[in-house]
């Protein structure tokens, strides 16, 4: 009778696993996907109630239909009419919620808030029960925190019932696709190796091949890196730039775009490289300073970075009476949507070189014949420049990440000219890349 060792077993699970592996990138779009709905579901709560509530609505009466066909498979004429009833009660409730979502969204809030407020009192009450060697403590603060959910729910009922269904859909979005994208570079790591993550060999030790054990590091750094410079950049543009009387104008905005790039390369560059731009990391890998195959992962992330920093700027944004997204939310755009009437000839030029001499710059600086502890100073001066330049013609992307993060929210308009700001950068990183590999990198 033969046995399987421990090395066998891991084989086999591995095995077993390849056909996942070679779709990690499929997971990692999907969940970045999802993570994007979700944060744009926030800044849309009302159309994401409905959205929430028309979806409850479908569902009940696809599974009403299905308890009807369900009847006639009962041999019983008892257990016939009870499915019946059943299922005509879910496609009457379900059509009745498509037909007035409002209303079903001000019920269903309600329920919510009943429930979570029921289960929190439940929850605190059995954590006293428990015995003193038990993390009752824990189960005490969860029930606590749903309580005051519940509570917070149930005191604004039923204005609470515009915005509560939509909120829980933006966040289980962002949880689910942070799940994805967790996942499938879980799978990518394994890939080429017999046990990564859940694939691990009998110590725990991580041995697959890949991208590596800092990999996880440098996405995140480069997360935190495109959210500090969107947020600072265009929330300068957005709360500073036309305060009354003491606005700080074009030249603040563009010094602030400078500064959040100057201390971002400071803050997260030795971990990640301090991309935080799709472009730059397009240049990076044309010129053979960074690995194509961390391309896409570094581009989902910068997106989701982005995104989430015009998400919080929104929120703040929202918190004046006379904001509106009609005014653009610091979108990109060319001809009517330009801030000075600018083409769509003039646009595209104008992205596209100041791209590319923004790799040239990145590119020369960072060599190791330049000078030691100043490239991000130089980087940060070189945006800075290109702001001075381009905001009275498209309002400056030169990044896709924060022109996409910027036109989720605003929508119709703005989305429709998004594909310039992905095109032209992406033209001037690659033309920036090629221009210094083959022309002016040190050869030696």
């Amino acid at each position: 009778m033969s046995s399987f060792s421990s090395s066998d077993i891991i084989r086999m699970r591995a095995a077993e696993a390849a056909p996942l592996q070679k779709n990690w990138g499929w997971m990692v779009a999907f969940g970045a996907l999802l993570a994007i709905a979700g944060f744009v579901a926030l800044g849309s709560v009302v159309l994401s109630t409905i959205a929430t509530v028309l979806i409850v609505g479908v569902a009940m009466i696809a599974s009403g239909l299905v308890e009807i066909a369900y009847a006639f498979a009962m041999r019983s004429w008892k257990k016939f009419f009870l499915w019946i009833v059943i299922g005509l009660l879910y496609v009457v409730g379900g059509g009745a919620v498509v037909q007035n979502p409002l209303l079903a969204a001000g019920f269903l809030t309600l329920l919510l808030g009943a429930g979570l407020f029921a289960s929190g009192l439940v929850r605190i009450f059995l954590a006293f029960q428990l015995p003193k060697n038990a993390p009752w403590a824990l189960v005490a603060l969860s029930g606590a925190v749903t309580f005051l959910l519940g509570g917070v729910i149930l005191a604004q009922w039923p204005v609470s019932s515009l915005w509560v269904l939509g909120v829980f859909l933006g966040v289980d979005l962002i949880f689910a696709g942070a799940s994805w994208m967790g996942f499938g570079l879980s799978l990518r790591r394994a890939e080429g190796g017999e046990a990564s993550g859940f694939l691990a060999n009998e110590s725990g030790s991580a041995t697959g091949f890949g991208f590596g054990e800092g990999f996880q590091r440098k996405l995140f750094a480069e997360f935190l890196g495109t959210f500090w410079l969107v947020f600072g950049g265009c929330g300068s543009a957005l709360i500073s730039a036309g305060f009354p009387q003491l606005g700080i104008g074009f030249t603040g905005v563009s010094l602030a775009f400078g500064l959040t790039v100057l201390t971002g390369a400071y803050a997260f560059g030795p971990v990640s490289g301090g991309h935080f731009n799709p472009a730059v990391s397009l240049g990076l890998a044309t010129a053979g300073r960074f690995s194509w195959k961390e391309l896409g992962p570094y581009w989902l992330v910068q997106l989701i970075g982005a995104t989430a920093a015009a998400f919080v700027l929104l929120k703040i944004c929202q918190g004046n009476i006379d904001f509106s997204l009609a005014n653009g939310f610091a979108a990109n755009g060319y001809e009517e949507h330009s801030p000075n009437g600018y083409t769509l000839q003039a646009a595209f030029l104008v992205e596209t070189v100041l791209t590319a001499f923004f790799l040239l710059v990145i590119l020369g600086v960072t060599e190791a014949r330049a000078s030691v502890g100043f490239a991000a100073l130089a980087i940060g001066l070189a945006l800075t420049l290109i702001h001075l330049v381009d905001i009275p013609i498209t309002n400056a992307s030169v990044n896709p990440a924060r022109s996409t993060s910027q036109a989720l929210f605003v929508g119709g308009w703005a989305l429709e000219q998004l594909w310039l700001f992905w095109v032209a950068p992406l033209l001037g990183g690659l033309l920036g890349g090629l221009i210094h590999r083959f022309a002016l990198a040190d050869k030696a």
